[in-house]
């Protein structure tokens, strides 16, 4: 009985409901994450498009439009995609977007949630995912010490702050 406890304890308003966003990538330009590419919001910070690479991951969601919807202990909330650049951004925070001529993101709902610090990492997630605070994206700083392209601190990279967020690999490609 502790076993199942403990595993429904941990486990999320979007796992329980099974609600995941499939199908995000890694961009080997910029080293954000990015879903769904097209030709209106596939705008690189490193110049032209988005160039995606790796493994695809997925990400949990959830429809409310309540202001941090759906957080635990290890899951942040408000994470969207920018509808002019592609990228996965904190809403909170929008930043520097490379879509809209160094303005700030725009994203649309649903929230994504994502996981961080856990400990051990569990199977089949990635880590070395972190919030640049500079332009406010999701990156990849596991390739230091390059850390992409930023536009909100062009010539030096992204500037990693806060949790170190962990990504659910979804397939191997």
């Amino acid at each position: 009985m502790a076993a199942v406890t403990a595993t429904a304890a941990l486990s999320s308003p979007a796992e329980a409901s099974g609600i995941w966003h499939p199908d995000w990538r890694f961009c080997n330009k910029c080293f954000g994450l990015v879903r769904n590419l097209r030709q209106v919001h596939n705008r690189c910070p490193a110049g032209g498009l988005h160039v995606i690479q790796g493994w695809t991951f997925r990400i949990p969601f959830t429809n409310s439009t309540d202001h941090h919807a759906g957080e635990t202990a290890y899951q942040q909330s408000d994470w969207r995609q920018c509808s002019s650049c592609g990228l996965l951004y904190y809403h909170d925070f929008p930043g520097v977007c490379a879509g809209r001529g160094s303005g700030p993101h725009t994203g649309v709902y649903p929230q994504n949630l994502l996981w961080h610090d856990r400990n051990p990492v569990p199977r089949d997630f990635q880590s070395a995912w972190r919030f640049c605070f500079k332009c406010s994206s999701l990156y990849f700083d596991g390739y230091q010490p390059n850390r992409g392209v930023c536009p909100g601190n062009p010539g030096w990279g992204h500037a990693a702050a806060g949790y170190l967020f962990q990504l659910e690999v979804y397939s191997y490609t």
